[in-house]
Formats: C-alpha cells, sequence, structure tokens
C-alpha cells in the first residue's frame, strides 16, 4: 500500500517532471504540422511514446495524500473538475469557437488531463483497498475491455482516464525511493539501449509505429477487432515501459536549477503553454509560415519556440491563484465534536 510518511522533496522527480513538461510543449508545438514536416514527425512519435504514461506515472506517485485514514480528498478533486472546465472554456475561446457550451464537457485536448485527475483521485480509495499486483492487474484489465468503446469525442475524458489508470496506479502504488533506485541499477541501461533500437527503427521505416501508434492517444478505440487491439496495447504499454525506464535513467539526478525549478511548476506550464498554442494557431497565424515545414529549420524553430513558450510560461504569475484554487476548501471537513 502506499506509504503516508511525508519526504524530503527530492530532485530526481523535479527534473523528470521537468523534462516531461517540456515534452508536452514541445508535442504540442509540432502537432499542428507535424505530418508535413518529416523531422517533427519522427520526434512527435518518439515523444508520444511515453511521454504521457510516464507523467500519469508520476502523478500517481505524488497522489498518496488522495486517500488518507480513510478519507478521501473531495476538496481537490472539485478543484480538479473546476479547472479543467474553465481550462476547457478559455481554450475554446481563443479558438474562436462558437460551440463553448456544447463542447464544455468533451475534453478532447489538454484540459483532459485535468478531469482524468479527478477520476484518479476518486478511485485511490477502491486502489487503497486492493494488494498492488491487484490494483495493476485489474486497472490495466480494465483497460484492455474498454479498448472497443468509442468516446474519441472525450466526453468527461472518461477513454483517456481509463486508458491510463494503469500508469496512475503503478505510481500511486510505488513507494519513490524505487524510483530513485531506478539510478543505481545497471540494467537499467539495458532499457536506454532497447529504446534506441526502437527510435533507430522509426528514424529508419516512418510506418513502422503504425500498427499500433493509435494507442499511445489513450482515446482512439480499437480498430483492428478486440483481440488486436489488446495486444497493439500490450506493445504500445511495453514500449512506454522501456522509454519510461530509459527517461528515469537518463535524468539528472542532482540540482538542474532551470529544469528543477520547471518541475515545480508543470501545472502552470500545463495550462498556460496550451492557451499560447491556440493563439498560435488561431490569432498569430505562425503555422501559415512555410518554413515550418523545412525538416531542419521548421525543426530548430519548433525548439526554440517552445523554449520560448516554456520560459513565459514560468514567468507568469499565476502560481498563487493556481495553488489558491487546488487548496481551496469547498467542502470544509467537519471537525470531531469533544466529549463532555
Amino acid at each position: 500500500m502506499p506509504s503516508t510518511t511525508p519526504r524530503p522533496r527530492i530532485e530526481l522527480f523535479d527534473n523528470i517532471k521537468g523534462v516531461l513538461i517540456f515534452l508536452v510543449v514541445f508535442g504540442h508545438v509540432m502537432i499542428p504540422i507535424q505530418n508535413d514536416n518529416p523531422a517533427m514527425s519522427t520526434v512527435f512519435d518518439l515523444i508520444y511514446l511515453f511521454h504521457m504514461p510516464l507523467f500519469v506515472f508520476m502523478s500517481g506517485l505524488f497522489a498518496k495524500g488522495a486517500y488518507r485514514n480513510g478519507r478521501l480528498d473531495i476538496n481537490r478533486i472539485i478543484s480538479f473538475v473546476l479547472l479543467g472546465i474553465v481550462f476547457q472554456e478559455a481554450i475554446l475561446a481563443v479558438n474562436g469557437s462558437s460551440k463553448m457550451l456544447e463542447k464544455i464537457f468533451l475534453f478532447s485536448s489538454a484540459p483532459w488531463y485535468m478531469i482524468a485527475m479527478a477520476w484518479w483521485y476518486a478511485a485511490t480509495p477502491l486502489l487503497a483497498r486492493v494488494h498492488p499486483a491487484v490494483g495493476i492487474g485489474a486497472s490495466y484489465v480494465v483497460a484492455l475491455l474498454w479498448g472497443p468503446v468509442d468516446l474519441s469525442n472525450g466526453l468527461f475524458a472518461i477513454s483517456r482516464a481509463i486508458e491510463f489508470l494503469p500508469w496512475f496506479a503503478a505510481g500511486y502504488y510505488l513507494d519513490p525511493m524505487r524510483v530513485t533506485h531506478i539510478k543505481a541499477k545497471r540494467w537499467a541501461w539495458a532499457a536506454v539501449a532497447l529504446a534506441a533500437v526502437i527510435a533507430a527503427a522509426r528514424i529508419a521505416d516512418p510506418r513502422v509505429f503504425d500498427w499500433f501508434f493509435q494507442r499511445a492517444y489513450g482515446d482512439a478505440p480499437y480498430q483492428h477487432g478486440f483481440v488486436n487491439g489488446m495486444v497493439e496495447k500490450t506493445v504500445a504499454t511495453a514500449i512506454a515501459v522501456v522509454f519510461s525506464v530509459a527517461a528515469i535513467k537518463l535524468t539528472p539526478q542532482g540540482g538542474v536549477l532551470p529544469l528543477s525549478r520547471l518541475g515545480q511548476a508543470t501545472l502552470k506550464v500545463y495550462i498556460l503553454h496550451r492557451l499560447i498554442r491556440a493563439a498560435m494557431v488561431y490569432r498569430l497565424g505562425f503555422y501559415k509560415l512555410p518554413i515550418l515545414l523545412d525538416p531542419l529549420w521548421g525543426m530548430l524553430i519548433a525548439i526554440v519556440a517552445s523554449i520560448a513558450i516554456t520560459l513565459l510560461c514560468m514567468a507568469i504569475p499565476l502560481d498563487k491563484p493556481l495553488d489558491f484554487l487546488m487548496r481551496r476548501p469547498w467542502i470544509p471537513q467537519l471537525q470531531p465534536q469533544s466529549k463532555r
């Protein structure tokens, strides 16, 4: 069962989250044109093999307090839902959508993560009552069985919440110190080597991932039958595990100031960068620049733009409002009555 003992802040985790949130920004910057730029398409496919599964795992790793002493953190769940809805409406507004009310519960883009966090937090009382092997195994079976269901419109983020639940459960159960031990394990280099081979295969053949890659998004239903879909998902999961272990092994363990600070600002960066990207698409015409289709220059511009967006998001003073929202006691906890 997950430990409830408070631990000092571990710089490795901030660094991992810093790497992941930058990959989220980079991936979103590339999305509008990655199909038309072969270099971006390659990098995009490699990022999407693992960055969201590992991000969800890290969320589970720090969700030990979601259910503690028989009490579920309802207030945090409410905060996630409200933040997800506000985030959703903000993106639709920037997009210039005329269907803001119609799409308010269709979380097909970035706000899905806020709603999924609410679902995962709500699942912690059940996860806490079963053995970790049972909890992770059952979560994975549910994700496999859910595969044929088509809720790719993002309704209440149900599909992605179920699809990524095993990763949240794995993080929820795991002692954080077990993650730090990967840095010292020689066998983790095997994951780095295998990840390099898989990456090389994608570089050599742009179609090599096509047969299973839809499983990486978490919201696409099985397209080639139930059995084939389960095989596709199992392969995608295994590859995500390999890349996640490799990423942990390669991430610096000590203090790397810019990376560590970025890892401490993931929520703010996650929200703000997606609004900026929406403005780049619908307001600024950034993606109409022909040079973005050039494999070399387009990639360099995407990298520079991602770094600039990340730094801008870190500089915007949104920390206190977000902290106020996420810690707000929407439903005050009842204090036990004193005995007379």
